[in-house]
């Protein structure tokens, strides 16, 4: 194993906050927008109780998976793939549990709903541990921002795969959750493997992989919500 080179990869993890927070952030922004779009279009009303306990459940659900491996498996690959796999996994239950039990614009919009509570409250606890922390004021703004764009991506790593299923094919709703993990998982991995010691050539090769996975965002939300709008233009009358 090449020698651990701390500053290097202080330096690396630097860069990979400075690119979500501005990129990100552009793709987040974006996103968010259409999703956003797409809601407002849709018909169907939910009941926020159901959204906001059940997005509360599936954190809860998530957390004790995901120590249920960590206690098993403690690489930092493991940990980075069960985290994408569990929680874009649980987001998607909601359908999943009453697909062809509702019209597709109500479990659309309750899988959506469920999604952002999720990522709202794990933001929530990140941050509460931000500010306890004996970091400098700038460090925890970047820490922030981070956050609040993981939010969005949350939201768009769920409806990717969610408009495939209801309105497009199952090949591409797998494609979509395959996705989905895969950006999570890599956006993870970096500071897990710094904090696991591994060396700065694996740590930049995922921050690597994450900024392409980012960048692809865009456009496989773009062709998820196309999807949802050829649905809703074919059922006008």
């Amino acid at each position: 194993m090449d020698k651990w080179n701390p500053m290097m990869i202080a330096g690396i993890l630097g860069a990979y906050i400075g690119v979500i927070v501005l990129l990100g952030g552009l793709v987040a922004l974006d996103g968010l927008k259409k999703v956003r779009e797409k809601w407002e279009e849709l018909p169907e009303t939910v009941r926020l109780p159901y959204i906001f306990f059940g997005g509360i459940l599936l954190l809860f659900i998530s957390g004790i998976l995901e120590l249920s491996v960590w206690r098993i498996y403690r690489s930092p690959l493991t940990m980075a793939l069960s985290i994408g796999i569990i929680e874009e996994s649980l987001k998607l239950s909601p359908l999943l549990i009453l697909l062809k039990r509702g019209e597709k614009s109500y479990l659309w919009k309750l899988t959506i709903g469920t999604a952002v509570v999720f990522a709202v409250f794990e933001t929530l606890s990140y941050i509460s541990a931000f500010a306890l922390a004996p970091t400098r004021n700038g460090t925890q703004m970047l820490l922030f921002g981070v956050r609040l764009v993981v939010v969005a991506f949350h939201v768009l790593w769920t409806a990717v795969p969610l408009s495939y299923l209801l309105y497009g094919k199952n090949r591409e709703a797998l494609a979509g959750w395959a996705f989905a993990v895969f950006a999570h998982s890599v956006y993870d991995y970096p500071v897990l493997a710094a904090s696991a010691g591994e060396n700065e050539g694996m740590i930049a090769a995922a921050v690597l992989l994450s900024v392409i996975a980012i960048l692809s965002l865009k456009i496989a939300v773009d062709r998820a919500l196309q999807t949802v709008r050829k649905e809703i233009i074919s059922a006008l009358p």
